[in-house]
């Protein structure tokens, strides 16, 4: 437990800070711009704005981050966004959000991106709320950029690093082994499946049709996943995806993909809507 104490502990203060930045820039940035264009991009669970420093960095129009947090806003506003450059920076706004309503209309935004804040709502009804609203402010065949753990990885990585801790423990044990771990008392997160979230997709009301706009791991295709990884432990993700690829030439034959398989489910899809009214 030691060992897995100071991962952590390493893990977070390379995120917290200008590393932090980096990653986000080679993770999330070249994805997002293949779906933004010239349009409007919103961060739901935007937090301190790490990832808005690499989303202001593409051909954005605007780019919002929105929080339940407003101290975690107020640290995005002095921290993160001073360090940009001023014409990337007054693209840049942040809202308060409440935690199941967008302050935004209908049809707002190109891109909605959801950057490992699903883990974090317990229980399939609170997932259902936060994805409902962020197609409702989906324009009509916008993309929605999801990042989040996977149910079916066997090991539970982003909470403690145990294998099948999120398979077998209760709530209640893990979180008591995170907090064993991590030296601090954790929520424990709630993951699925990338068929259980493209389930409350399609449960979301105005949506008529849901198409992956990526095959594995944000990418069209294995190869591309593989030459472009990013951000931490760059050598063990390049020998998963080894370890998959036959599994995902197989799946591809039936339409499918070895997103199932990998640890966090990083996929865009494309969202069909009915009786959809673009304001902007």
């Amino acid at each position: 437990m030691l060992f897995l104490s100071r991962w952590f502990r390493r893990l977070n203060e390379r995120y917290h800070g200008a590393e932090g930045d980096a990653f986000a820039l080679e993770e999330l940035a070249p994805v997002a711009q293949r779906f933004i264009g010239g349009g409007r991009v919103l961060e739901v669970g935007c937090g301190y704005g790490r990832n808005l420093i690499a989303l202001a960095q593409t051909s954005a129009k605007l780019v919002v981050g929105c929080d339940v947090s407003r101290e975690e806003l107020k640290r995005a506003a002095r921290e993160r966004l001073p360090t940009l450059p001023s014409e990337h920076r007054s693209r840049v706004a942040l809202a308060q959000q409440e935690h199941y309503r967008l302050p935004f209309r209908d049809g707002a935004f190109d891109l909605v991106v959801l950057w490992q804040v699903l883990e974090h709502l317990f229980g399939r009804d609170a997932k259902q709320r936060v994805l409902d609203e962020s197609v409702r402010v989906l324009r009509p065949a916008g993309h929605l950029l999801v990042e989040t753990p996977n149910q079916w990885f066997p090991v539970d990585y982003h909470d403690n690093r145990v294998p099948l801790a999120h398979w077998v423990l209760p709530r209640a044990g893990r979180m008591w082994l995170t907090a064993k771990i991590r030296g601090k008392r954790y929520e424990p997160s709630q993951y699925l499946s990338l068929g259980g979230y493209e389930q409350l997709l399609r449960r979301a009301p105005q949506v008529t049709r849901l198409e992956r706009a990526t095959q594995l791991y944000f990418a069209r295709e294995w190869g591309e996943a593989y030459r472009t990884l990013g951000g931490t432990q760059v050598a063990l993700k390049r020998l998963i995806l080894l370890a998959v690829a036959p599994v995902h030439a197989i799946l591809r034959r039936f339409g499918s993909t070895a997103d199932h398989l990998l640890p966090s489910i990083r996929m865009v899809w494309r969202i069909e809507k009915r009786d959809a009214v673009v304001q902007l």
